[in-house]
């Protein structure tokens, strides 16, 4: 069975500070299951540039089936989604707490 969130998801990621290496873009997340581990997705994330999909990167999230959240940490930066139905709002955060992206994905019928 798959969970609420495996599916395609498509929006923006838009940037909330004036950093001059932050543009706006159009975004389509595939998301999949992870077999056997509930508390996973995988993600791949494409950016569209002139009409074509470019992939961003590729990753393992956690999943809060409870909570209806995506996580991804790293280092410097953590990616925190809330999936409420068929859509995903969420925002990238800085190691210092300041809100660089928010983010917003509808799901695919």
């Amino acid at each position: 069975m798959a969970s609420e969130v495996a599916g395609t998801w498509r929006g923006e990621s838009l940037c909330v500070t004036a950093a001059p290496s932050c543009h706006n873009e159009s975004v389509v997340y595939y998301i999949k299951d992870v077999p056997g581990r509930p508390d996973l997705v995988m993600i791949q994330a494409d950016k569209i540039v002139d009409g074509k999909a470019v992939t961003m990167g590729t990753g393992q999230w956690n999943y809060d089936q409870t909570r209806h959240t995506l996580e991804w940490p790293s280092p410097q930066r953590v990616w925190t989604l809330t999936i409420s139905g068929e859509r995903i709002e969420g925002i990238l955060t800085l190691a210092d707490q300041t809100v660089f992206r928010k983010m917003t994905l509808k799901k695919d019928k």
